[in-house]
């Protein structure tokens, strides 16, 4: 019986052969018969290691979805609240300066809506048709203030029967040319500016001078309150230097 194994070949390269492919670079073909090269070992069942499953998707974790949402919703209502103050401010600050610049003329609705405040009594009218001097008092309002029981201005009412039922007419004392303050002259029977000696008519039509309008006349009524008459009038003020009549507030 012979040696087991002594026909099989030497898996190993002998020195000689390892020396001989060091010096011309080329390998046994004896031996690379033999040795598997890197492939056939990846490729050989035996020796391929198995690859790791997979790890499965992962779902979107809709909380997450519902937290961003949350805090979305609530970036957007915070800078609203914040704002705000600043528009309302904002608002309060300007609008008293828009009001003053608001012109209405006459005959709109909006200046005939104007507030009607109490001049004096009836019974402190003569009924002789001559206009007399009375200071309007209201709240004054300027801009941001506002201050009760202030003289605005001056009106001329003249009172006048007619079928026995009492007829007031008013007239604003200011100027329409510069805004000085007119008088009446009885003698004259007509209104006087003393700063351009511009003259007025008893029912306020321009009889001569610089100024370019008449009169601005005012709205009356009379209201009954706690058995006596009282004389309302609706007092507004009036752009002057022009010949249209607009009203300032």
């Amino acid at each position: 019986m012979g040696v087991v194994g002594a026909d099989l070949p030497n898996p190993r390269p002998s020195p000689e052969a390892q020396g001989r492919a060091t010096r011309t670079g080329r390998s046994d073909p004896a031996t690379d018969a033999i040795q598997p090269n890197e492939s056939q070992r990846y490729n050989d069942p035996m020796n391929r290691v198995a690859d790791p499953p997979s790890a499965p998707p992962v779902a979107p974790d809709p909380t997450q979805r519902r937290s961003f949402l949350a805090r979305l919703a609530t970036l957007i209502i915070g800078g609203i609240a914040a704002v705000f103050p600043f528009a309302v401010g904002w608002g309060v600050l300007f609008h008293p300066l828009k009001r003053r610049a608001r012109v209405k003329p006459v005959g709109t609705a909006a200046a005939d809506a104007a507030e009607f405040v109490r001049v004096c009594q009836l019974e402190a009218l003569p009924a002789d048709g001559v206009p007399r001097a009375f200071v309007v008092t209201a709240a004054a309002l300027d801009a941001w203030t506002r201050t009760p029981a202030q003289r605005v201005g001056m009106v001329f009412l003249a009172r006048n029967e007619a079928n026995g039922k009492p007829q007031v007419t008013a007239f604003s004392a200011t100027c329409p040319h510069l805004g000085c303050a007119v008088d009446y002259n009885v003698a004259e029977v007509q209104f006087e500016c003393p700063c351009h000696e511009s003259a007025f008519a008893k029912d306020g039509e321009k009889l001569f001078g610089p100024s370019l309008r008449g009169l601005d006349p005012l709205a009356v009524k009379l209201a009954e309150k706690n058995g006596q008459t009282d004389v309302l009038v609706a007092y507004q003020h009036f752009r002057t230097g022009i010949a249209e009549r607009e009203s300032v507030g």
